[in-house]
């Protein structure tokens, strides 16, 4: 009997390459302030990507089970975007 089970790579490096390749250059370019929404948008991938690892350690340090998936990053992109499009300057 064969098993075949499409999982998510378990390292950060896998998930960060994984979160990142979420992203177009066009989205990017599409953002009046591209230097600062890459800045930001990697440090939303690393974040996702910390996550994705530490689901496999269980509930430790979590009150409730989550299912962190690239649904969550896309729309914190969205948000990370609007609020950049929006403000004259950042913070």
């Amino acid at each position: 009997c064969i098993k075949v089970a499409n999982e998510a790579p378990a390292d950060i490096k896998s998930n960060l390459t994984r979160a990142w390749f979420n992203f177009s250059q066009e989205r990017v370019d599409a953002c009046t302030k591209p230097t600062e929404f890459k800045a930001c948008l990697f440090s939303l991938s690393w974040f996702h990507s910390i996550v994705l690892g530490r689901r496999r350690f269980g509930q430790q340090g979590w009150s409730r089970k989550y299912s962190f998936n690239t649904g969550d990053l896309n729309i914190c992109a969205n948000v990370l975007f609007s609020y950049l499009d929006d403000n004259p300057s950042v913070p």
